[in-house]
């Protein structure tokens, strides 16, 4: 309703009676009454205060009502020390907003009809101070032109209409404008039950209080978070309520949280990031809130609320503002997120978004390298500036670690962004060369080392990482810590073996990871640890004849068995450490490769006086069989072995002759030793002990090891007969030259027996003495075979023509044996060449096969000692004619070159003595190279 301009007031003599109620108790005719005399008097006033409020409405407090709302209503509930509750609802075309708390006072009502005046300057300082600054944040609300504010200590309103017809009544003149909270009227109305103070807002319309409703509903949950005091705000029937913790705050909606926050801080600065589920969420861009939103951009991961001074339209700081301040509780904050998360509060490398975020920027880095934030290896937190990190640090390291290096960083902040974070903000990076030379000063166990190793591993990525742990400690087994890979090995053996070497520094077992091989350290073999140069140093430092020490020399031995006890590969044992003594049955120290192990089944072949003893059965049941024997002491036979053998020098039967017979040095060597002392009648069982033999039984089988030759050569199942002129009992080739072999493991002793050639020249020797052996019964055809074999010998280099004795006889065609043989050269010498005394050197002779038998054996060629002409006629053929391609296919022989057709071919033969003798022949070639044969032509 409008008052009526003809209507007085003595109280107010400027304007008419209070139209809306008669009670005044804020003395508001008084104050429309001063503020329409000054009006009057100053007509320029009214204008400046229409832009001033409207300045303050459309720049200032553009839609902040409801912020500035809020923050009255959190000042209402700090002055009778309450949590404040609000409640915004709607009310057809009105927004009714109430809250709890002091309820309006005189003064208060004097500030809201002011510009500038507000009466917070003097209230005390109660939890949470007071939010307002200039007592006109209640102008965000003149974008309505009716407002009432409902008070339980008294209500007024503020109406734009009554203040023109007010003003037209004080001038004459309807006004262009007018400002609309400057005159207010007492109102009868009281605020909902149960709030002390409630602001209705007049809209337009229902569609403009669904617009605010929907803005308040948006911003509710943030000023809950900004405005401490508040502890509730109902909008539209959704309540949210703030819930503090000791570290978090949460805003919940129903019941249910809304937001959680993670916060730190003192006083009125706070800091606070969003947290979802036990995830912090750093923000991307926010605005600084002083307590309520600036308009200052912020580029920080977390909110800032604090209370700076602002300029009054509260959306920038105040001249002599300092931003810096507020970062001193920022380090709290990161401090009180978890530890793997902490670097996702640190600010990214970015430009400012203002003169404010970059001074507040650069104070929160400076405060975040010096204060303590950074989860330590030991549990300690430390600050940056003070901080190695060792990328790619692991919980596996932390646990070794953590109490040896200070200040390392905890694995959690050790690689990626994390680490990057700390670094940028002052941390130093702990490189593997360094934490090497950390640890050369730590005295741990060698199992710790070993998982230290494991644990290091995943970070030794490539050859770059290698060098730099060049000086990394290594436990030995000798107790002593080895700097570096650099002449420290380990031991290929199985299992966790407490073995100290003292010629060769090695790794202790326990701390064997592969991580030092690839740091350098090498692997040596059983093998290689017997071959190295120190144990043979040794050996001859106990062995000494003028330092002779028993307990040195069971020392050694108790290493070496030990060593050669501890895996189930052969290793090769260098055949010197056969000398290495131990006791006897006697109890004397003796070689143990002069000894046997008792009950050993080579006893049992063995001559009488073979030297050798038998190890002390106490001994062998301490240390076991397997070592003994593979340090040379007798069970079975023995294999002496030498990977790289440069001469003959192990102590091996005629080893030297077999040496010398090789075409190469040999590569490898295995070889059975001690074949000599075999008794000469047990070879039969000596055989069958090595075929049985898994370690033995394929040297049997190599033609061109030692053992092979040896026994070829000096084994003798048949007395008198070596092997190699004994065949196997299926081996038909040599039937009658060579007894067959009568022994149940003849399969596996085929090497042994004779081949298909003779293997040297003394073989070749016995072969040609065999065939001329007239008590043998030998057939032709082996015989020319046999002859043919010992060329191919000869021819493949096995001997030379000295290495071969002349033998007393030659086995003929006739299978007698002539000390007058003449060797067959040609096929068609043979029907001319008696038989008694015709040799063939293979079954079809050859010109070249037979000169070289003849060389070997020192006898004439037949075609050499005798000389013959062709006595019959015949006719000359083309070799290429169809009759001469008949007759060659007939006959099955090649016809080449000139070609004679005899009817009856007949030669004359003459010996040495010129004595001629007629042969009928089939074939012949003369001196001229034609060839004349007897044949019918087609």
């Amino acid at each position: 309703m409008t008052p009526s301009p003809a209507d007085t007031d003595p109280a107010d003599p400027f304007g008419p009676p209070d139209p809306f109620g008669t009670a005044d108790p804020f003395g508001t005719g008084a104050l429309r009454a001063a503020a329409l005399s000054a009006w009057r008097d100053s007509p320029t006033r009214l204008a400046e205060d229409v832009a001033a409020e409207a300045e303050l409405l459309q720049i200032g407090y553009r839609d902040r009502w409801f912020t500035e709302l809020a923050a009255n209503a959190a000042d209402a509930a700090s002055a009778v020390d309450t949590p404040g509750r609000m409640r915004v609802h709607a009310d057809g075309t009105a927004l009714r907003v109430a809250n709890t708390g002091a309820p309006l006072s005189a003064a208060g009502v004097r500030a809201l009809t002011a510009l500038r005046v507000s009466p917070k300057k003097d209230a005390p300082d109660r939890a949470g101070g007071a939010v307002g600054r200039f007592g006109v944040g209640f102008r965000s609300t003149g974008f309505v032109d009716r407002v009432e504010l409902l008070s339980v200590s008294g209500s007024i309103l503020f109406d734009r209409g009554a203040t023109v017809a007010a003003v037209a009544d004080v001038l004459g003149r309807t006004p262009a404008a007018v400002p609309g909270q400057r005159l207010a009227w007492p109102s009868t109305q009281a605020p909902s039950p149960g709030y002390a103070t409630e602001a209705v807002l007049h809209c337009g319309d229902a569609e403009q209080v669904r617009s605010l409703l929907a803005q308040a509903d948006a911003e509710a949950p943030d000023l809950l978070l900004e405005l401490p005091a508040l502890v509730e705000i109902d909008v539209g029937g959704t309540v949210y309520r703030r819930r503090d913790e000791r570290d978090h705050v949460s805003i919940e909606a129903d019941g249910r949280v809304h937001r959680r926050w993670l916060r730190a801080g003192a006083g009125r600065t706070q800091w606070l990031v969003p947290v979802d589920g036990d995830r912090i969420r750093p923000l991307t861009d926010d605005v600084l809130r002083s307590p309520t939103p600036t308009q200052i951009p912020l580029s920080l991961p977390a909110r800032l609320i604090t209370d700076l001074p602002v300029t009054p339209d509260r959306r920038g700081l105040h001249p002599d503002a300092e931003p810096a301040v507020a970062a001193a509780g920022y380090p709290d904050l990161v401090a009180a997120a978890p530890a793997d998360q902490r670097h996702l509060l640190v600010p990214a490398p970015a430009f400012a978004a203002g003169v404010e975020d970059g001074q507040l920027r650069s104070a929160v880095l400076a405060a975040l390298s010096a204060r303590r934030w950074v989860p330590g290896v030991d549990g300690r937190e430390l600050a940056p500036e003070r901080t190695l990190v060792l990328r790619g640090f692991t919980p596996a390291l932390a646990e070794l670690l953590g109490e040896a290096l200070d200040p390392l960083a905890h694995p959690v902040v050790s690689d990626g962004p994390a680490a990057a974070a700390v670094l940028r903000l002052g941390g130093r990076e702990l490189g593997l060369a360094e934490l090497a030379d950390l640890l050369s000063g730590l005295d741990r166990a060698p199992s710790w080392w070993g998982r230290l190793y494991e644990a290091l591993d995943p970070l030794v990525s490539g050859p770059e990482a290698t060098t730099e742990l060049g000086a990394l400690p290594i436990p030995r087994a000798d107790g002593r810590l080895h700097r570096g890979p650099r002449g420290v090995h380990l031991l290929d053996l199985p299992g966790e073996h407490e073995l100290v070497l003292d010629w060769v520094p090695t790794v202790h077992p326990a701390a064997h990871h592969p991580l030092l091989e690839r740091l350098g350290v090498a692997r040596l073999t059983l093998s290689e640890v017997l071959a190295h140069p120190g144990l043979e140093q040794e050996f001859a430092a106990v062995q000494g004849a003028d330092a002779y020490d028993d307990q040195g020399q069971e020392d050694l031995a108790d290493v070496v068995l030990r060593l050669l006890d501890a895996t189930d590969a052969d290793p090769v044992v260098p055949a010197w450490l056969g000398a290495l003594e131990v006791p006897d049955t006697h109890g004397e120290l003796r070689p143990v490769d002069e000894l046997l192990l008792p009950d050993s089944p080579l006893a049992s072949v063995l001559a009488e006086d073979a030297p050798l003893g038998v190890v002390d059965p106490a001994f062998v049941a301490a240390y076991g069989a397997r070592p003994l024997r593979r340090l040379g002491a007798g069970w079975g036979f023995t294999l002496v072995r030498d990977d790289l053998p440069t001469a003959p020098e192990h102590d091996l039967d005629a080893e030297d002759r077999w040496w010398d017979g090789l075409p190469v040095p040999s590569e490898t060597l295995r070889a059975v030793r001690d074949l000599e002392l075999v008794s000469a009648d047990r070879w039969g069982a000596a055989l069958d002990l090595m075929a049985r033999d898994p370690e033995i039984a394929p040297e049997l089988a190599d033609p061109a090891g030692y053992t092979v030759w040896w026994l070829r050569r000096f084994a003798e199942v048949t007395p008198g007969t070596p092997l190699r002129l004994t065949a196997h009992p299926d081996d038909d080739r040599w039937r009658g030259l060579f007894a067959p072999l009568a022994h149940p493991a003849a399969d596996a002793l085929t090497a042994l027996l004779v081949g298909a050639e003779p293997d040297a020249g003394d073989d070749a020797g016995d072969w040609l003495a065999a065939l001329a052996d007239p008590r043998r019964t030998v057939a032709p055809g082996v015989a020319a075979r046999a002859h043919a074999a010992v060329v191919a010998a000869h021819r493949a280099g096995r001997f030379t023509l000295d290495d071969l004795e002349v033998p007393a006889g030659l086995r003929t065609l006739d299978g007698s044996v002539s000390a007058d043989g003449l060797i067959v050269d040609q096929p068609w010498w043979v029907p001319v060449v008696p038989p008694q005394i015709a040799v063939l050197a293979g079954t079809h002779p050859q010109a070249r096969v037979a000169a070289d038998f003849a060389a070997l054996v020192d006898a004439p060629l037949a075609s050499e000692e005798l000389s013959v002409r062709v006595a019959s006629s015949g006719r000359p053929l083309d070799p290429d004619s169809a009759q001469a391609v008949r007759l060659a296919a007939t006959l099955g022989w090649e016809l080449t070159g000139p070609l004679v057709v005899h009817d009856e071919l007949v030669v004359a033969v003459f010996d040495a003595d010129d004595r001629e003798r007629r042969v009928r022949v089939p074939r012949w070639k003369d001196d001229t190279g034609a060839m004349h044969v007897e044949g019918c032509v087609p």
